[in-house]
């Protein structure tokens, strides 16, 4: 459900623009047909089907047909920097970067031209739980190209030179993250420590020991279960896909990961602004109470701007930020992230040195206190159920929503059910959750006068 957990940094992702293609008006255009008569003309205006999920051997398979041109097909594997150990830090963000190289029966000549030649886009994504194999591409086309997302996510080879060749681009993405980002990672490293406490991104001490043997290590130990989503497509189709994948018939065991309060991290540079993220333990996906009451939340606080260069306006985190020009020189907003048995929920602080010790201390105290109102509910309410609406309305979110919570929960969660949730959820629920909740602390950039964690609010 990641429709309920908006990026803290929605300018990071990478926006395609749309393409339209146009015709010259014929000289005596014929009568136009009816939009019931269900002609190839109006197929564009049909709207999506029913949501069709199956289960073949331990793998969900869900699918709906969208009745567009494009088809888009992902699996998503049970795999992430959650699962990586000590000695093998970064290695998720090399497999992604690898995607695209040579597979078992494939090499990467072949691959790039056969994808190019269909117009096809083939993606990979990564998260702390997941891995996702994601292709696009016209539905007449599917099937020369849909073959690349089982090569990529079962049949990579990692040839050595191959690997080496692409650690200058993990060098590079590394150089580039945003202090936004690097705040993010901290935070989870302060709050979980391993586990969902491993970053994202490698650290700088194992750039170039990621090894074409650990890398088809990692494969082999974590890639054992899966789920298919896809839009665009026959459903029996995938079922039959999805039966020649070799995964474990068994869930998989997960060890459990711990929520660690009263933690702190602190990062010192040469930057002008100070970083700071407050965190307590928000909500698992297995709880869908909590988990919607910890979106709820989320929002009450403030999740940004609801308009174009607007101000954080609504949320209880504007007090944090109000006075003579301190609105001019912090902002603070709420952040959430959910796992399959955790979750995180806090406040993102940007300020400059001099305002960022106020800000701090009196977000803090807003996040711990609760004190929601049947207003602030009502608010946040309504701001959830247009996020989620907003999120599914494309096929791509659409695709990301059920890709999480097949592999996560085993099944979807239908809208109406989750109407019904946000419906369900109390001022008293929120008040609740945030109360008992304990604090972890990450900071990042010119940070001397950013408090230590043991003079904020408990």
């Amino acid at each position: 459900m990641m429709a309920l957990q908006p990026s803290v940094n929605p300018y990071l992702r990478k926006l395609a623009a749309n393409n339209v293609r146009t015709f010259a008006a014929a000289a005596a255009a014929a009568k136009s047909p009816s939009p019931s008569s269900g002609s190839p003309q109006n197929s564009y205006h049909i709207p999506r089907e029913p949501l069709k999920v199956s289960k073949v051997n331990n793998i969900t398979v869900a699918s709906v047909e969208t009745n567009k041109p494009l088809a888009k097909l992902a699996v998503y594997i049970r795999a992430g920097s959650r699962f990586e150990t000590d000695e093998t830090q970064g290695v998720t963000q090399m497999l992604r970067i690898c995607t695209g190289l040579g597979t078992q029966h494939s090499s990467q000549f072949n691959a790039i031209r056969t994808l190019e030649a269909n117009g096809a886009n083939l993606t990979c994504t990564t998260g702390r739980e997941y891995v996702a194999y994601t292709v696009e591409a016209s539905r007449t086309k599917m099937d020369d190209i849909q073959k690349f997302v089982k090569e990529y996510g079962f049949y990579q080879v990692f040839k050595p030179w191959e690997v080496s060749d692409n650690i200058p681009r993990l060098r590079l993405e590394r150089k580039i993250r945003p202090p936004e980002a690097r705040i993010m990672e901290l935070i989870h490293k302060s709050a979980y420590r391993k586990g969902l406490g491993y970053s994202l991104y490698s650290p700088k001490w194992m750039i170039g020991n990621h090894s074409s043997e650990m890398l088809n290590n990692f494969v082999k130990s974590n890639y054992l279960e899966a789920s298919i989503v896809a839009t665009g497509m026959n459903h029996e189709e995938l079922k039959l896909y999805a039966g020649a994948l070799k995964m474990s018939e068994k869930p998989r065991n997960v060890p459990a990961t711990k929520f660690y309060g009263g933690s702190e991290l602190r990062k010192e540079t040469r930057s002008g602004l100070a970083y700071v993220a407050l965190a307590i333990e928000g909500a698992s996906f297995t709880n869908q109470k909590n988990f919607i009451t910890a979106a709820l939340v989320h929002r009450a606080l403030g999740s940004g701007p609801r308009t174009k260069r607007g101000l954080n306006s609504g949320g209880k985190l504007s007090a944090a930020t109000s006075g003579d020009g301190v609105s001019l020189k912090a902002s603070s907003s709420a952040f959430s992230s959910n796992y399959s048995d955790s979750g995180i929920l806090g406040v993102f602080i940007t300020a400059t040195p001099c305002t960022v010790e106020a800000v701090t201390k009196k977000s803090a105290e807003i996040l711990l206190s609760g004190g929601f109102s049947d207003a602030d509910l009502a608010r946040a309410k309504a701001q959830l159920k247009t996020d989620i609406a907003c999120a599914t309305d494309s096929d791509g979110g659409f695709l990301e929503e059920i890709g999480l919570q097949t592999l996560l929960t085993g099944a979807v969660t239908s809208p109406t059910e989750i109407e019904g949730l946000i419906d369900s959820v109390t001022a008293s629920d929120m008040n609740t959750l945030v109360t008992k909740g304990k604090l972890s602390m990450a900071s990042f950039g010119k940070i001397a006068n950013v408090p230590h964690i043991d003079n904020l609010k408990k």
